[in-house]
């Protein structure tokens, strides 16, 4: 059989569990005609590529992936990344950051829960070290965000403002039903993240969502 190309020499996982390995396969029409051992080829012709031992594997696809997300995050400015030892560390380099900076009308940062070793921040603690400009920091997972009281008050979230989706979405508050300035999921955080992102226009997203697409294909995202 005339084939398109053919692959010899190579570490192939299927993901067949009835045939896991292989050496070789070949692909014609865009499509893989034959997985297995390298005697086996001899029933095709083709261009031939010796892969020298190299790894294949199947495309990768993600079953859980939010597209507009990274999209917008490309317009939105995530800020400086911070890897603090507690609480205090935290609030004390941002202190020195928005001192050594100033006159910017929102300040952002990316800290992983982790790093305040089980303490929390609320929204007094930034408020102390910025209290004229919005101080966001965006939570390392994703899932939640921490913000300061010029930011709550821009997006008119107050004691009485009902969660977005109570138990999922939700703005979180002390034992007294005040906010603390920490917004959990994405009702809740998306908004004030992405500003920004909300004017953007349809040849903005669809650059960024070109970007976002090769880059996860060159990892071996497909789908």
């Amino acid at each position: 059989m005339k084939a398109d190309k053919i692959f010899k020499n190579a570490k192939i996982f299927t993901s067949d569990k009835d045939n896991p390995q292989a050496t070789a396969l070949v692909v014609k029409d865009g499509k893989f005609v034959y997985v297995g051992d390298e005697a086996g080829l001899s029933e095709y012709e083709g261009d031939v590529t010796d892969l020298d031992g190299k790894f294949i594997m199947p495309g990768i696809i993600d079953s859980h992936v939010h597209v507009t997300i990274p999209v917008g995050f490309e317009y939105a400015d995530i800020g400086e990344r911070l890897e603090p030892n507690g609480k205090q560390e935290a609030l004390d380099i941002m202190a020195k950051y928005i001192k050594e900076n100033p006159g910017e009308k929102r300040y952002r940062f990316l800290l992983e829960k982790r790093f305040l070793n089980g303490e929390d921040i609320v929204k007094e603690d930034l408020d102390a070290i910025c209290p004229d400009a919005e101080l966001q920091i965006q939570e390392g997972e994703g899932h939640s965000i921490w913000v300061n009281s010029k930011i709550l008050d821009r997006h008119g979230i107050t004691d009485d403002t009902p969660d977005p989706i109570p138990g999922l979405a939700e703005y979180v508050r002390d034992k007294d039903g005040h906010v603390t300035g920490n917004c959990i999921e994405g009702a809740a955080e998306i908004p004030i993240i992405l500003d920004s992102g909300m004017e953007l226009t349809d040849e903005q997203v669809d650059a960024a969502l070109k970007r976002w697409i090769d880059f996860s294909v060159e990892y071996g995202v497909c789908a």
